[in-house]
């Protein structure tokens, strides 16, 4: 199952971690992990390309392997918080479907 916990503080999303593999199919053919990691690079894409957030104001780690992405933005704006919100949308929109695959939980920190 993928676990995907959102960071806040007070009403600010300032990151998310994303871990785990779905297991709705095999590996190259799990539509469910494709659709999280697609949501996932684009909103660590963003971050740095729309809202402009310089690179060293952005602390992120990946490993494909176990299924890891974290993100955390040390300095938001108005971009960073849609694009935030965004990925929540989508996550939230997979889980209509796949809920038996995807858990997602909100952290203040």
């Amino acid at each position: 199952m993928i676990t995907v916990s959102i960071y806040r503080a007070k009403s600010i999303i300032n990151g998310f971690i994303v871990e785990g593999h779905s297991g709705y199919a095999e590996e190259g053919m799990d539509i469910v992990c494709a659709s999280v990691s697609i949501l996932s690079y684009t909103a660590l894409n963003s971050i740095n390309l729309v809202a402009g957030i310089e690179p060293e104001n952005i602390s992120y780690g990946v490993d494909e392997e176990t299924g890891f992405m974290s993100l955390r933005t040390l300095v938001n704006n108005d971009k960073t918080d849609v694009i935030y919100r965004s990925f929540i949308v989508g996550i939230e929109l997979l889980l209509e479907d796949y809920s038996d695959y995807i858990t997602l939980k909100f952290e203040e920190v």
